[in-house]
């Protein structure tokens, strides 16, 4: 064989094996794209459901804090209307007409025990005369007596002996059957 064939077959041999070579790197470079490209839309997949699980949690939790502030709100609008009830009530009970109150006070005075001293505001003083109270006292056979002092409320009395008040007040008696009633007349208003 000739030096030019040798030589030819050396470069047909090397340009063969460099054309193996190129396909070769081409197949591997596009197995390592497709492999990139596969963990890209697998990445892909999961950050949208990741996001969507995101989004959805985020939601959930606005809705819950929504819920919860309306209740909060529905309640607080509930509560308002129960105190102008009670408000009104009170509001009721002192534009009482003389006589009405007065029998009011009268039947209040039943809490009285001997030895009482009622304290009542300025209109109470006005209705229940020392003179009243000393009648009532006589039938019941015990002795009361007004107090010189006048008290700060819209109506009603107060019992003392000893440093022990007894409050009946209307604030008072209103406050003491919101509390023992405020669920049932809840239901009764709201449903």
């Amino acid at each position: 064989m000739s030096k030019e064939n040798i030589v030819k077959k050396i470069t047909d041999d090397a340009n063969a094996k460099a054309e193996q070579m190129i396909q070769e790197g081409k197949a591997k470079a596009d197995a390592i794209l497709d492999a990139a490209r596969q963990e890209c839309d697998e990445q892909l997949v999961r950050a949208r459901e990741e996001l969507e699980r995101s989004a959805e949690e985020t939601f959930s939790r606005a809705q819950t804090v929504a819920e919860l502030d309306a209740k909060r709100l529905l309640i607080d609008a509930r509560l308002k209307i129960i105190d102008r009830v009670f408000a009104r009530a009170l509001e009721k009970l002192v534009m009482l007409d003389d006589k009405n109150m007065k029998a009011l006070l009268l039947s209040m005075l039943s809490a009285a025990e001997d030895g009482d001293e009622v304290l009542l505001n300025e209109r109470g003083k006005k209705l229940l005369s020392k003179e009243v109270v000393g009648e009532y006292a006589k039938k019941r056979k015990i002795a009361l007596s007004i107090a010189r002092d006048t008290g700060d409320f819209a109506g009603g009395l107060v019992l003392r002996q000893h440093g022990l008040d007894k409050n009946l007040t209307f604030e008072s008696e209103l406050s003491l059957l919101r509390d023992r009633e405020e669920a049932e007349l809840a239901k009764k208003i709201f449903g």
